[in-house]
């Protein structure tokens, strides 16, 4: 899918406008498209906030420094094929990450995939690094950061869209992987995951003026910690994880809500946007449960400054309920904390 399109599909229920035409056509046929972020962050606890964001007490200019770049090749009316690479917050500009690279095959109502895709966890997935495309700085962490950034699997999905009536559609999605590898630094422990199987059903219920999603996977994995270069087990297990998103829109008004459920993690948020034409300010209350415990209320505003470029100045407070570590990386005596952002996002 083309940033384009992302950013169409991401402004159907109208609370903002993006730039649908932000793409370069080399030819008919081809194109390149792109997108990125840059921040400003600190909080108020010298424990790092989330994984893959060296966020402290300490100012960071690059925490949140995000770039992509999107291929999109159509060979004709039925193939085409995308690669997407990305430099994600927790990667070096020398080695970015390969997001997905696949081969798309489209008939009636049916499209197959195969290749490296993005996991269908969330209602945001598809454009997980596009921060363009939502209205917050960041996906609400509660829920997005419950399976450490893993993002995207190697294997094939089959869609079918299925028009219910002239207003409403439903898109079944299920799909499969193989075997691969992902990594996530937590501080100074690094943990190496071998997925070993992935299978799925993403579903879509979707209107002109809201979404609903059901997502259901099932991933058998192993882990091993490399701690200053020595590895050794830690675990090997399967997990099933379900997801549920909604959105719904009333003019200028948006309710987004969404959950994850596991054997580790009761985890929501849901989050309240009114567009006032270049601004939105909008508000979120999260809780994580099980394994990690806190709450927290966000309080923000979007600034389109364009239809391709956009700014968003939020506060957070976190509270890890004085339990585990919620958000907080670790385990700190402080067990809450408030986080002051100033992003800038772009497609182009």
């Amino acid at each position: 899918m083309n940033i384009s399109k992302i950013c169409f599909i991401a402004t159907t229920l109208s609370i903002s406008t993006f730039g649908v035409n932000a793409k370069l056509n080399l030819t008919d046929d081809i194109s390149i498209s792109g997108f990125g972020s840059t921040s400003i962050t600190q909080s108020d606890n010298e424990t790092p906030l989330y994984v893959n964001h060296e966020i402290t007490d300490d100012t960071c200019y690059d925490c949140d420094t995000t770039f992509g770049l999107q291929g999109d090749i159509r060979f004709n009316d039925s193939f085409n094929a995308s690669v997407q690479v990305v430099k994600r917050p927790q990667d070096n500009w020398s080695s970015p990450e390969l997001e997905w690279a696949y081969i798309g095959y489209s008939v009636a109502d049916f499209n197959f995939k195969i290749g490296r895709l993005r996991l269908p966890l969330f209602l945001s997935s598809e454009y997980y690094y596009v921060g363009q495309a939502y209205t917050s700085a960041r996906p609400p962490q509660e829920v997005y950061n419950s399976i450490l950034g893993l993002t995207s699997y190697d294997g094939l999905s089959a869609t079918w869209d299925i028009e219910i009536n002239d207003e409403s559609y439903l898109t079944l999605t299920p799909y499969i992987g193989i075997e691969s590898d992902a990594q996530v630094a937590v501080e100074s422990v690094r943990y190496d995951f071998d997925i070993e199987k992935t299978v799925g059903l993403y579903s879509e219920l979707s209107g002109f003026d809201y979404r609903i999603m059901f997502n259901y996977s099932h991933f058998k994995y192993a882990v091993e910690l490399n701690y200053q270069g020595f590895l050794q087990p830690y675990a090997a297990d399967s997990i099933n994880i379900y997801t549920l998103g909604i959105e719904k829109s009333w003019d200028q008004l948006m309710l987004t809500t969404e959950m994850l459920i596991d054997t580790m993690h009761f985890n929501w948020y849901s989050s309240l946007a009114y567009n006032m034409d270049q601004f939105t300010p909008y508000i979120t209350y999260a809780e994580s449960h099980h394994d990690q415990k806190n709450n927290s209320l966000l309080l923000g505003v979007r600034y389109d400054l364009t239809t391709t470029v956009s700014f968003n100045a939020e506060w957070k407070y976190t509270d890890a309920n004085g339990g585990d570590n919620g958000e907080l990386i670790g385990f700190p005596d402080d067990l809450d904390a408030q986080l002051y952002t100033l992003m800038l996002n772009f497609i182009f």
